[in-house]
């Protein structure tokens, strides 16, 4: 059966939870204008065509009634709010009741419709017989004739005072430091109290310094309160003269487009605090006659400091976490030489360096940028903050390296970080061996995962293809599983789990047992296999049958990403110990179409993405951002370390919050603090108790250098507690 219109709905009404205003916040000088016409007598027709009409709506005095009562309401909400209890109540009394026959028009205005009407004059008839004419209409008696309108009983001047205290005090406009209570709903200001917002200002400054995003650090509001919030922010600010910026109105992806469009024409390149690619250095500062610069030539081709340091840098291109790192420090310190020391790089001596040390670990708020911004972007600065003493260090050996190699090429003459770094007293990096899972840890992390899985409506085993109840939740724990297994067992490094290639998956034969081996590239470029277990070769098979269930397969319009292993490095299904060929998977490759599936399987990631990519903003021809389909990371769908550790983040978040239920109960704070790289402090932890030599741990491992390795074996510490359990204790005196 269908409800008949206009009736209202079971649960809550639609768009109530993206409320934003106040009942203040809506009221305005015609509301009181209205009431208070209404007060003094005026018709309510005449009194809505007054003062309300602009509203719209239908032409019925139903409606005219129904939105006085729902303003009655409104004003005694926020008289409420403001403890003007009193005064509302003697303010907003309802009118007296008209009587019974003010429903008919008096003679005066039926004559003048009539007049309308017909086109004739008012003269055109003789007044008696205008009246005969009004008596016949409506039916009436000369003893029943309705007398002519009055005005009404005049208000009381209380009421009158009264709707005039509540005008002034609710129809005011709003002020910067106004309490967010007063102008937004409770629920909405209750929120941003919660993140310590109190006043319009304190919103305009928040979403100015956060961006268009800045409701994801308010928990409980969502983007269309958010939107709605803005939009009714925007011109307030702007007329009290403390705008929302651009920023703000706009997410900084569609801001970086159109300034990617704009740029693309004019690059404003200067000397100031912006990225090295727009940077110009006038000619007394570009390196050519600094007090450690060579006038002989020198291997890296280069004449000016900034030509010098690109150089250096293109030396470590082949790999581009090492890349970034070093590029980032140089750029800092290149820039500070120029804009803070007014120095070439090439005349930099020791007492510079120590400035630079007390510099980053407290930089000027106008190096500072607040949050992520693109390269292009007006706002960008070379530090997020001030850094550790470790980052301190980190910075401090980038750029002595640096120095080093300018000089090594012939283009320095001196290295000023030669003899400063090795003295200042900052902390060296170093391995927490203890950052790992115990026994204990480890056997409720996968309770935790086991109960995550039921949950998922996944009732068969991890080798099982049957349908799942949440299958996009079953595809993402069974991957999540496959990673903890991995990390476990073969103690690869996270971007080592991200950029291992099926490629690298070979069966071969050792002392006459068939194992799986997986060949990795790892830090340095150094490549190194690590033994597969045939269970976790099993969760490799259901995850690959995983990502094509999800649609994840060949794009070539996407980037193949550099930091992943070489692609056909070892596609042609790898060579065993002994010399005979090993056909993938153990199937035979006779023919030019399996051998071209055989390629395309070898190209696909070990671990990879479970859910296509998000439509992402672009620019169409007239320069209009607009959402355009996503394209993978990778075009062979291979999933991004972020997004991978953001995935054992959430399980271990759940593992520690749920760690008092373990019997006996767990610290959950050890879960919290967690991460992948204890996955492999686990490995080499559990490897080094079982008495593996630590020579093959290192292989394991990738590590370049047996003390490293021995790290985990603790010699020193062993031996230590082993001599020192020889002392007698001593009895008090």
């Amino acid at each position: 059966m269908t409800a008949p219109l206009g009736a209202s709905r079971r649960g809550r009404p639609l768009g109530s939870r993206a409320e934003v205003g106040s009942p203040q916040s809506q009221l305005r000088l015609h509301h009181f204008s209205f009431l208070r016409a209404l007060a003094e007598g005026v018709n309510l027709r005449a009194a809505w065509e007054r003062y309300m009409a602009f509203a719209g709506g239908p032409d019925d005095e139903r409606h005219f009634a129904a939105q006085a009562r729902r303003l009655r309401r409104q004003i005694a909400q926020a008289a409420r709010a403001q403890g003007l209890d009193e005064v509302a109540a003697e303010a907003l009394a309802e009118p007296a009741p008209a009587p019974a026959d003010a429903g008919l028009p008096s003679l005066q205005d039926w004559i003048a419709q009539c007049c309308e009407a017909t086109g004739i004059d008012p003269e055109d008839r003789d007044p008696a017989e205008w009246l005969r004419a009004y008596q016949s209409e409506f039916g009436l008696d000369v003893a029943v004739m309705p007398q002519p309108a009055t005005a009404g009983p005049t208000p009381r001047p209380a009421r009158l005072a009264a709707l005039n205290r509540l005008a002034t005090a609710l129809s005011a406009p709003p002020a910067l430091d106004d309490a967010l209570a007063l102008w937004l709903t409770p629920a909405l200001a209750a929120a941003l109290r919660g993140a310590g917002l109190l006043t319009l200002r304190d919103l305009a400054d928040f979403a100015n310094v956060h961006g268009a995003r800045w409701h994801r650090r308010v928990p409980g509001v969502g983007a269309v309160r958010a939107g709605r919030l803005l939009d009714w922010l925007r011109p307030l600010a702007e007329s009290l003269g403390h705008p929302l910026q651009e920023v703000a109105l706009q997410p900084a992806r569609q801001l970086a487009l159109v300034r990617e469009r704009t740029l693309a024409a004019v690059q404003d390149r200067r000397l100031g605090i912006v990225p090295l690619e727009r940077l110009a250095v006038p000619p007394d500062l570009d390196g050519r006659h600094g007090v450690f610069r060579l006038a002989t030539p020198n291997v890296l081709g280069a004449s000016t400091d900034l030509e010098a340091l690109r150089a250096w840098l293109q030396r470590y291109a082949m790999s581009p976490r090492t890349y970034a790192s070093y590029a980032r420090e140089a750029e800092r310190f290149y820039l500070w030489c120029l804009c803070v020391r007014r120095k070439p790089l090439s005349s930099v001596q020791e007492e510079d360096l120590h400035a630079y040390r007390g510099f980053i670990a407290n930089p000027p708020g106008d190096w500072q940028q607040p949050r992520q911004e693109a390269r292009d972007s007006e706002h960008w600065r070379p530090f997020r903050g001030p850094l550790s003493p470790l980052s301190q260090r980190h910075a401090l050996t980038v750029v002595a390296s640096m120095l080093g190699a300018l000089m090594k090429a012939g283009y320095l003459g001196a290295n000023a970080a030669a003899g400063v770094t090795p003295h200042m007293k900052l902390p060296r990096p170093g391995i927490d061996v203890r950052r790992s899972f115990d026994e204990a840890q480890w056997s409720w992390l996968m309770s935790c995962w086991e109960a995550l899985y039921r949950e998922a409506g996944a009732l068969g085993g991890l080798a099982d293809l049957g349908p799942d109840a949440k299958p996009a939740r079953a595809r993402s724990l069974r991957r999540l599983r496959l990673v903890l297994e991995l990390g476990a067992t073969t103690g690869l490094r996270l971007i080592e789990l991200c950029t291992a290639r099926l490629s690298g998956l070979r069966r071969e034969r050792f002392e006459g047992d068939s194992v799986w081996m997986l060949e990795v590239l790892g830090k340095g470029h150094r490549r190194r296999s690590v033994p597969i277990y045939d269970d976790i070769k099993a969760l490799i098979d259901r995850h690959q049958a995983d990502m094509a269930a999800a649609g994840i397969g060949h794009e070539p319009a996407a980037p193949l990403r550099t930091l992943l292993t070489p692609a056909g490095a070892a596609s042609d299904g790898g060579m065993s110990v002994d010399g005979a060929a090993t056909p993938w998977d153990g199937q035979e490759a006779g023919t030019a179409t399996t051998r071209a599936r055989a390629d395309e399987r070898a190209q696909r990631p070990l671990i990879g993405a479970l859910r296509g990519a998000v439509p992402r903003w672009r620019l169409d021809a007239q320069g209009v951002p607009t959402l355009a389909p996503g394209r993978q990371a990778d075009r062979w769908g291979a999933l991004e370390p972020s997004a991978l550790y953001q995935s054992l983040k959430r399980l271990l978040r759940h593992a520690g919050e749920h760690a008092h239920e373990a019997q006996p109960p767990l610290d959950g704070d050890a879960f919290r603090s967690a991460s992948t790289h204890w996955l492999r402090h686990f490995f080499a932890n559990n490897a080094a108790a079982d008495g593996v030599l630590p020579v093959a741990l290192m292989g394991a491992m990738g590590h370049a250098d047996l003390k490293t390795t021995s790290l985990y074996t603790r010699p020193e510490q062993q031996l230590m507690l082993r001599e020192l359990a020889k002392v007698r204790r001593r009895g008090g005196g």
